[in-house]
């Protein structure tokens, strides 16, 4: 059985992963919340006969990282499908959180992931096989969400993937990287950080997700984007000028503002999702 390892296993995107991976994937599942991984890994194993391998890790540091980039850099036991997902969110602007909280969102959505993308990398280079998905956004192609630092992380690691699939060494190997880029997801992240998880044509259903971008890996795309109305959505804010985006962007910074004393990072963030 090959081995997949997926951060931001406890919930959401992540956990969807786990479940559809299960049946044809040892998992290593990767996230802060303990509890939650080994009540999942039981369900999985209970239903499916899953060998599960559970790490538990704060991404938002190179020092919580360094269990992860191990279990990726073990050649005698190597990861062959790296699920990088793990992120966060606020609902209030940039403008208004603390800097360090705006430092923190892009430590785990950006740093982290092109720390534990670069170190798979690596590895399955010298392998001459294996495959990445590094979770990104919509809102990492265009402006989508202003007075917010979620697009600038979630664009870093569009544009490391694409330039890592582009770059020779990958092209001439057998290894596969992949940005999936979702729209508006029904997930806990948008509970942790405060947004509506409203039923409309915009939302994308979790299990068609991760199967379309299961289909796109293996397929070899460079970029997937899930459902035909993201697909439309995301050539459009390709082809238009950045600057158009004042006029179509959700502006998080008209968001109420946190209260005096009130920390971002508990009460308005998505950590590993």
């Amino acid at each position: 059985m090959p081995t997949a390892l997926i951060t931001g296993a406890s919930s959401g995107i992540g956990e969807e992963f786990a479940k559809q991976l299960a049946l044809t994937h040892d998992l290593v599942l990767v996230a802060r919340d303990v509890a939650k991984l080994r009540q999942l890994g039981a369900q999985l194993t209970a239903r499916y006969g899953t060998r599960i391998e559970i790490i538990g890790a704060d991404l938002s540091t190179k020092e919580g990282r360094t269990p992860v980039t191990a279990r990726l850099a073990d050649r005698d036991h190597p990861i062959d499908l790296l699920i990088n997902n793990a992120g966060m969110g606020y609902h209030t602007g940039a403008s208004q959180n603390p800097v360090d909280d705006e430092m923190y969102m892009l430590e785990v959505n950006a740093t982290a992931k092109i720390h534990l993308s670069l170190t798979a990398l690596h590895t399955m280079l010298e392998r001459d096989r294996g495959e990445i998905i590094n979770v990104s956004s919509v809102c990492g192609i265009a402006p989508a969400w202003t007075d917010s630092l979620y697009g600038t992380s979630t664009a870093a690691v569009l544009r490391h993937t694409e330039e890592m699939a582009y770059c020779k060494a990958v092209r001439q190997s057998k290894v596969k990287i992949m940005a999936l880029c979702p729209g508006d997801v029904q997930t806990d992240f948008n509970n942790r950080a405060g947004i509506p998880n409203k039923t409309d044509w915009g939302w994308v259903d979790l299990h068609l997700l991760v199967r379309v971008a299961l289909d796109d890996l293996r397929k070899g795309k460079t970029v997937s984007i899930p459902t035909a109305r993201y697909k439309f959505l995301s050539a459009l804010m390709r082809i238009l000028p950045n600057s158009w985006s004042r006029m179509y962007a959700f502006d998080l910074g008209r968001q109420k503002p946190p209260h005096p004393g009130e920390h971002p990072r508990t009460t308005h963030t998505a950590p590993s999702t």
